[in-house]
């Protein structure tokens, strides 16, 4: 494989915006370690060790522990009922065009009665309410599943950290009796012993008040929990458990950087890679609105120079009102028929390039003998769902990056020219968009927690940590008093 092959996987998988994990497992592989070097850095002393459980741990559930659940249900419960989960959910909702029904007209039709995909469909249709009700409790399982695992990673960090504390305490205390009994070895040090000692009667009373004031006053700053919010229902519960096991003095920090992780997952994930998508694009005076793997395929390419592509939109146009896609029932209709009657036409190709017309994916080898390879075919998958409002965007974007080509359409090597910038510029995009991501995570809401702590605290070390430290202090030294009193 070639060095640009390698780089147009790399960067198709990485722009992949059809749900694929690659991008966010790459982005959080890294941002982890971002995160982790931080803290390392300019974090408290238990901060680094506790973030690299905590970040890593939630990561591998989000990206092995959630799919290999969701999997499990596939090849038990599903496979139990008869009912198979490759058929798209969306199909099953009232009012949408590419509904079971739609697809099953469409295979007949064609003559594809006898085909697996028609009797998959068919079940599912006999069985709407159990294919709904078996969806929901997958989603169901995966999430406690993913909460009840998060939970255990976070119990984990914490009791590990307090046995580290509890440790440290210990051997602080193990120094202070080594030098007490040097001293009281001395002269000078019986002297100051005897008068002070906790054992003398004469001093017990006063000391002992003494310990008692100042343990009250620990017990007094003790541990304090609540939950907070989000736009997804996984995240909620994320969010909550992380603000509910959270220790006294961490509230705030929780809320940061679920806070930070919100918005550049949900509200200001789409306007960062749009702008710079534009501004790329200027850089380098190209459309880049098409995702990577549109740029870099071949039967793109290859449509554009010979002129099927304009000439297939310009045809398009005239019978589509593209504005009423999305909104007009019987315009959907229109197109859905469309695109099934005319899987060969350029329009429909590039829909299957951008993945709105989902394509069957057949078996082609095995991945450490376990895990099936899969390489998507030119046939329209019946079981997936055709999204006309997401169809719609694509066919604006592709209008505009042909207008953006002028006369290099029609042109073979004009048009490979003009997407080798493009590629090179939505590239750029795609990797500055991620880069951006991990910095705003990674280092600039690391260092806003850090500075949140010092301005509270006056140490960037965790409040909850320190917290920890003094009421285990001050335990030992309740539990060594009352051994001292038991002694006199």
């Amino acid at each position: 494989m070639s060095l640009s092959s390698i780089t147009t996987n790399i960067l198709s998988s990485l722009g992949n915006n059809t749900g694929s994990v690659i991008p966010i497992a790459t982005k959080d592989l890294i941002q982890n370690q971002v995160i982790v070097a931080q803290y390392h850095k300019d974090g408290g002393k238990h901060d680094a060790f506790e973030k690299f459980i905590e970040e890593n741990g939630t990561s591998a559930i989000w990206l092995g522990g959630l799919p290999l659940v969701k999997k499990i249900m596939d090849k038990t419960i599903y496979k139990a009922f008869n009912i198979s989960s490759d058929v798209d959910i969306k199909k099953l909702k009232k009012g949408n065009a590419d509904s079971i029904e739609f697809a099953l007209d469409k295979l007949k039709e064609q003559g594809k009665e006898g085909t697996e995909q028609y009797k998959t469909l068919n079940t599912v249709l006999n069985n709407k309410n159990l294919t709904k009700a078996l969806f929901v409790s997958k989603f169901a399982v995966a999430t406690l599943a993913t909460l009840f695992a998060l939970t255990k990673i976070i119990t984990f960090k914490q009791k590990s950290t307090e046995e580290k504390v509890k440790h440290k305490v210990m051997l602080d205390k193990m120094q202070e009796n080594a030098l007490h009994n040097n001293v009281k070895t001395t002269a000078t040090g019986k002297m100051f012993y005897d008068k002070f000692d906790a054992s003398n009667k004469n001093n017990k009373q006063k000391v002992s008040k003494d310990l008692s004031f100042k343990g009250l006053g620990d017990v007094a700053s003790a541990f304090m929990y609540n939950p907070i919010l989000n736009q997804s229902l996984l995240d909620v519960g994320i969010t909550g458990l992380r603000y509910k096991t959270a220790r006294d003095g961490e509230r705030r920090d929780v809320m940061i950087k679920e806070a930070f992780e919100i918005a550049f997952l949900y509200p200001l994930a789409y306007p960062i890679q749009k702008g710079f998508d534009l501004l790329f694009g200027k850089l380098f005076n190209k459309n880049t609105d098409l995702d990577y793997n549109v740029l870099a395929s071949d039967s793109f390419e290859s449509n554009l120079a010979n002129n099927s592509i304009k000439d297939s939109l310009s045809k398009f146009m005239k019978d589509f009102d593209i504005e009423k896609i999305g909104k007009d029932a019987a315009v959907d209709n229109k197109l859905l028929n469309f695109i099934y009657d005319n899987p060969d036409n350029a329009i429909v190709k590039f829909l299957k390039d951008t993945g709105d017309v989902p394509t069957v994916s057949e078996v082609v080898g095995k991945k450490l003998g376990m895990f099936d390879i899969k390489q998507a075919t030119d046939e329209i998958d019946s079981l997936g769902f055709i999204n006309t409002k997401s169809v719609q965007g694509s066919l604006k974007k592709l209008t505009k990056m042909v207008d953006s080509m002028g006369d290099a359409v029609g042109f073979a090597d004009k048009a490979k020219e003009y997407l080798k910038g493009a590629r090179k510029a939505k590239g750029l995009s795609i990797v500055s968009a991620i880069a951006f991501g991990i910095w705003a995570i990674g280092i600039l809401q690391t260092q806003v927690v850090l500075g949140a702590r010092k301005n509270k605290t006056g140490s960037t070390e965790n409040e909850a940590v320190t917290n920890l430290e003094q009421k285990i202090r001050h335990q030992m030294a309740f539990e060594g008093k009352n051994q001292i009193g038991k002694k006199g």
